[in-house]
């Protein structure tokens, strides 16, 4: 491309949209254009958004919306018009792109999500990807030994995708359930050849070292495997079938006495007494303090209604609870007064 000015060519490698050789051209020119009163040339367009073909002038219009509705800049959507160019510039009709394609021929400029999201809105987009999770379950399938692997590895994928029966898995319960049976399988596998050789005093012994939360996620995740392995034929006896590890439930910790002086020190008015009493002795919750009302105590009876279930009050609820200590308030009022 040679200076709209002076016509010498312009250096290779150069702005796409340049049109002059350099700074005086470029002022040489604005000038005559002034002095004769002429507007000036027709701004750079990027040569998508005029292309003869239907398919890429569609995909250009479709990158410019989506840029000024999700504010990319102007750098991002000329790259994300090159990447279209390269992709769909003499491509039949109707043809798709794939997701590894794009990664390919692509410049490392370009936004590869975006180009994606482009071409997804035109139906052009062809999701070829293995996703994150199933190249985890191969790669960790493939580190057991030979005898566990397949079993494993089907076992994993049937909570992935779920089956007839049983509802797809998050990918959290999947790393729970593997990262749980790994270390016991491994340790089968000193003696045992295959899952089918597993026996109940197998599980029994590696379950016995493990307490609380553990023993019950890895029960979980013992059960499910054996209880998948002997639906498909992959095992003979399910030996996890009289498995069991009782809920270890929430931990309860001691304050500390930093903790308690805190509290003290918060609890300086009565309804900040009543809301400590409440969470203390009655275990509620921020929700079920801030939703009470004056018609869910009821002091002559010593009864108190916490998120729909009525209890005893105690000693010092009903303290806090009386007239003039923390509900000081006028007939009717929703909450005691300094709650939020």
């Amino acid at each position: 491309m040679n200076c709209l000015h002076c016509g010498t060519p312009i250096p290779a490698g150069s702005r796409r949209d340049r049109v002059y050789c350099g700074n005086s051209c470029s002022a040489l020119a604005s000038y005559y254009r002034r002095k004769n009163g002429a507007g000036p040339p027709p701004r750079w367009q990027h040569p998508a958004i005029e292309s003869a073909d239907p398919a890429l002038r569609a995909a250009a219009g479709r990158a410019r919306q989506l840029g000024e509705t999700h504010g990319w800049s102007p750098s991002t959507i000329r790259c994300a018009l090159d990447g279209l160019m390269a992709l769909l510039d003499g491509r039949p009709a109707g043809e798709r792109v794939t997701l590894t394609e794009i990664r390919a021929r692509t410049s490392r400029h370009t936004s590869v999500p975006r180009v994606a999201e482009v071409l997804a809105g035109l139906d052009l987009l062809e999701d070829d990807s293995t996703p994150a999770v199933r190249s985890w379950i191969e790669r960790r399938a493939g580190e057991l030994p030979q005898g566990f692997a397949g079993a494993v590895r089907a076992w994993l994928l049937v909570l992935l995708d779920g089956d007839a029966r049983a509802r797809p898995r998050s990918h959290a319960s999947i790393y729970v359930h593997f990262t749980a049976a790994q270390p016991l399988i491994e340790r089968w596998a000193a003696n045992r050849g295959h899952l089918r050789e597993v026996t109940a005093d197998d599980i029994r012994t590696v379950l016995d070292p493990l307490r609380g939360h553990q023993l019950c996620t890895t029960a979980t995740a013992v059960r499910s495997l054996f209880r998948f392995a002997k639906k498909r034929g992959l095992i003979f006896a399910n030996p996890a079938t009289r498995l069991k590890a009782a809920d270890p439930g929430g931990s309860l910790l001691p304050m500390t006495d930093t903790e308690i002086r805190a509290v003290e020190q918060a609890a300086t008015s009565p309804a900040r007494r009543l809301i400590v009493a409440l969470a203390a002795v009655h275990a509620a919750r921020w929700a079920a303090i801030r939703d009470l009302t004056l018609d869910d105590v009821d002091l002559p009876n010593r009864r108190i209604t916490i998120a729909g279930h009525r209890q005893r009050l105690s000693e010092l609820t009903y303290r806090a609870c009386k007239p003039g200590s923390a509900t000081a308030a006028r007939p009717g009022h929703a909450r005691p007064t300094g709650t939020s």
